[in-house]
C-alpha cells in the first residue's frame, strides 16, 4: 500500500505544475472509542495571513479490527468508518486565525477486508485473526461486569461533532523557525447512540511548531506539536473516562521536487478511558502516517496517506487518507 501510495504522488507530477509549502498530514486517532473525543488535528505552525482564507476537505476510509478479552471485559472493533470532514479557516488581523470544522461518518461493515487480507498474504504480514472472521461486517462494542457497555452492530450515519478553532502566531523567524499556538472548541453535535459523537463538549489547546531548512535533496521540514485536550464525560463510558488526555505529533517532510513531498508522521496520545484491562482503551495511542502532498496549482494541494497502527490495537488497523485543500 505504502509503495503503490508513493508511486501515484510521483506518476501525478507530470498533471501539476506549481511549488508550494508542506503542511501536517490532516490524521489522528480514528478507532471508535477515540473518534468520538476532540482529538485534534496536527495544525500548520504558520496561520494565514490577514483576509486570506483555505477551504480543506479529507476523506478518511477507516478498517478496524481488533478483540480482546480480560478480566471482566470485552471488546470487538470490527468494521470501516468513512469519515469526511470539511474546514474552513481565515487568517485576521495581529497575527489571529479563526476556523469552523463541520464532519460526517458513516460507520458500515464495508468491502475492504478482503482487500486488506489480500494485501497481508502477499507481503507475509499477519492477520490478525481476519482470515478466520466474518468479512465486512459490523461489530463495535464494549462490555464488563460492572454493566458499562456500547454497541453498534448495525449500520448508520450522521453528522459529527462540530468544531471551532483559533490559532495566534506567537513567533516567525526569517531562518524558517515557527511556533503557533491553537485552540479548538469540539461541540456535542453528533450522536453518541451512533458512535458519531462523544455527547460533550471537549476543549484542546496545542502548540504547533517547525523548522524549515535547504537541503542538496530539497526543502525540509520538521514539524510537530503537543498539548493537552479536555473532555466532557459525556455518554460514552462516562464512569470510565478520563477527562484529560495529552497529545503529541512530530512528522518530517522533504520536498525532493517543486510540486512534490513526502512525508512520514507519527501521531499518539494519553489514554482517554480507564480500568478497562484493555490496550484499545486504557493504553497510550500511536500511529505512523506515510504519503505525501503533490501541488495541483499555486495554491491548491493534494494530500495522501496509508495510516498504521505503530502501537497495535491502539488505533485502527489502517486509514486510507485523502485531503484537498486550497487557499484564497
Amino acid at each position: 500500500m505504502r509503495a503503490g501510495l508513493y508511486l501515484l504522488l510521483f506518476l501525478l507530477l507530470p498533471f501539476v505544475a506549481a511549488a508550494f509549502e508542506l503542511e501536517p498530514l490532516h490524521t489522528r486517532n480514528l478507532a471508535p472509542p477515540a473518534l468520538i473525543h476532540g482529538i485534534p488535528t496536527l495544525q500548520p505552525a504558520r496561520v494565514l495571513k490577514p483576509g486570506e482564507w483555505q477551504w480543506t476537505f479529507n476523506l478518511d476510509a477507516v478498517s478496524n479490527f481488533t478483540f480482546r478479552s480480560t478480566d471482566g471485559s470485552s471488546t470487538r472493533l470490527d468494521g470501516e468508518t468513512w469519515r469526511t470532514e470539511l474546514a474552513l479557516k481565515t487568517g485576521l488581523a495581529n497575527g489571529f486565525e479563526v476556523g469552523l470544522t463541520l464532519p460526517y461518518l458513516r460507520h458500515t461493515g464495508g468491502f475492504l477486508d478482503g482487500f486488506i487480507e489480500n494485501w497481508h498474504d502477499l507481503f507475509g504480514l499477519p492477520q490478525g485473526g481476519r482470515d478466520t472472521a466474518a468479512r465486512d461486517r459490523l461489530n463495535y462494542s464494549y462490555s464488563d461486569a460492572a454493566g458499562h457497555s456500547f454497541t453498534r452492530t448495525t449500520s448508520t450515519d450522521g453528522i459529527g461533532d462540530i468544531a471551532l478553532d483559533a490559532g495566534w502566531q506567537w513567533f516567525q523567524t526569517p531562518n524558517g523557525a515557527s511556533l503557533a499556538v491553537r485552540g479548538r472548541l469540539k461541540l456535542p453535535t453528533g450522536s453518541s447512540s451512533r458512535l458519531t459523537g462523544s455527547g460533550a463538549w471537549d476543549t484542546a489547546l496545542w502548540l504547533s511548531g517547525e523548522m524549515r531548512r535547504e537541503t542538496r535533496f530539497g526543502p525540509l521540514a520538521l514539524y510537530g506539536g503537543t498539548g493537552l485536550l479536555l473532555t466532557g464525560t459525556g455518554e460514552v463510558l462516562p464512569e470510565l473516562r478520563r477527562r484529560l488526555a495529552g497529545t503529541v505529533s512530530a512528522g518530517i517532510g522533504l520536498r525532493p521536487f517543486s510540486r512534490l513531498g513526502l512525508q512520514l508522521q507519527f501521531d499518539g496520545h494519553t489514554p482517554l478511558y480507564r480500568d478497562t484491562g484493555l490496550r484499545e482503551f486504557d493504553r497510550f495511542a500511536g500511529q505512523l502516517a506515510m504519503g505525501g502532498q503533490v501541488a495541483l496549482g499555486e495554491r491548491t494541494a493534494l494530500e495522501l496517506a496509508v495510516v498504521e497502527d505503530i502501537l497495535v490495537d491502539t488505533t485502527p488497523d489502517v486509514v486510507f487518507h485523502l485531503g484537498l485543500r486550497q487557499r484564497f
